[in-house]
């Protein structure tokens, strides 16, 4: 029998119960050491290839939490052999990924952990060959014998939940809090920008910018409709990612602009890679951000390949995109100083991006 985990009900209690944990302080929600000592080990096990499995765990003890009926290895619906089957992966991307956002990203901060190998099958069982064995048999054993003993009576399925909930608190934030400045002048900010944008940091700190740049321009000419503006790191392999750019903008569900983003410089490949992206997306017109000019006795190929592609690419260059903060007024400046932040952590940026950023906007209260 299916069973359908109602998402609102699992995000509240979740919300709730995290509430709870940080505010009571207790370590202790279970009795049973050794499984208390399981769902220890695995949240805190940060080593490659083990970030899906906390998904995994993390997601299925909240929906048992949520509807006892279901079964705690369970993974989809379709082709699953357990009776007590429920849809793991919707529930994983609908809200605990939302939550973790919000909640300091402890997990690991992924956007889709549903499209991960270790996801991809029916329930978590010991008939898969994944890469990591030890890891796979190590949750199903776990979460075995959560089913067994939530069966028996032994153990509560919301507190197990509130015992997960506590080993996550004791993860280390990996987002960084940015506190809003009151009062961010043109004059004070473009040089700040451009200081920050001296150390690349792989790209993350142009791209973020980029990304804010991008949303204060249409939150300040206020825009009519749902807009979301969406930065990809720069580093993740275009096979790993459907964007259609380093930063894309959408307006009501649908992809109205992409930009690319280069903070080396741009060879003649680079603009018809993006020239290829563009047309695939299905765009007339696409945005190249230069942001450290040209490849030695390549500027005269790569604008002219721009010039001559079969759609509208409009190189921009750093003049051109930090002016924009002229016009967007202040409180477009604040939107943002305050968006950069959010985009480095949502990116999962390097501490030294996150910090350097936090630097420059407590800089504006001194």
């Amino acid at each position: 029998m299916a069973v359908s985990v109602d998402h609102d009900d699992a995000d509240e209690i979740l919300r709730e119960f995290w509430k709870e944990v940080l505010e009571k302080g207790e370590q202790d929600y279970i009795e049973d050491e050794g499984v208390k000592e399981q769902i220890r080990v695995i949240v805190e096990d940060d080593s490659y290839g083990q970030k899906t499995y906390r998904y995994m765990l993390f997601t299925n003890i909240l929906a048992k939490a949520t509807d006892p009926r279901i079964h705690y290895r369970a993974l989809q619906v379709d082709d699953c052999d357990l009776q007590e089957a429920f849809d793991s992966r919707s529930l994983a991307e609908d809200r605990v990924v939302n939550w973790e956002k919000e909640n300091g990203q402890r997990l690991g901060g992924s956007n889709e952990p549903g499209t991960n190998n270790p996801y991809r099958h029916p329930s978590v069982s010991l008939e898969t060959n994944p890469m990591h064995q030890h890891s796979l048999e190590r949750l199903y054993e776990l979460l075995q014998e959560l089913e067994d003993k939530t069966e028996s009576g032994e153990l509560d399925p919301k507190n197990v939940l509130k015992q997960t909930l506590y080993f996550v608190s004791e993860l280390p934030s990996q987002t960084v809090d940015y506190v809003s400045p009151s009062e961010v002048p043109y004059s004070e900010l473009r040089p700040k920008v451009n200081d920050y944008l001296e150390i690349s940091g792989g790209g993350e700190r142009l791209a973020s910018v980029s990304a804010g740049i991008t949303l204060a321009y249409y939150f300040y000419a206020g825009t009519d409709g749902d807009l979301e503006v969406n930065a990809d790191h720069v580093n993740v392999p275009d096979e790993q990612s459907n964007a259609a750019g380093d930063v894309e903008v959408k307006q009501d569900g649908e992809l109205v602009r992409a930009i690319e983003v280069k903070d080396k410089p741009v060879g003649v490949n680079d603009v018809k890679h993006a020239i290829h992206k563009a047309r695939s997306a299905e765009l007339g017109e696409y945005l190249f951000f230069v942001g450290d000019g040209f490849k030695n006795g390549k500027k005269a190929d790569a604008i002219a390949e721009a010039e001559n592609a079969p759609i509208e690419m409009i190189l921009v260059y750093p003049d051109e995109y930090l002016g924009q903060l002229k016009f967007v007024g202040e409180s477009g400046r604040r939107k943002f100083v305050d968006e950069v932040g959010e985009f480095l952590n949502d990116m999962r940026a390097q501490e030294e991006s996150k910090d350097g950023w936090k630097e420059l906007v407590e800089s504006f209260e001194d």
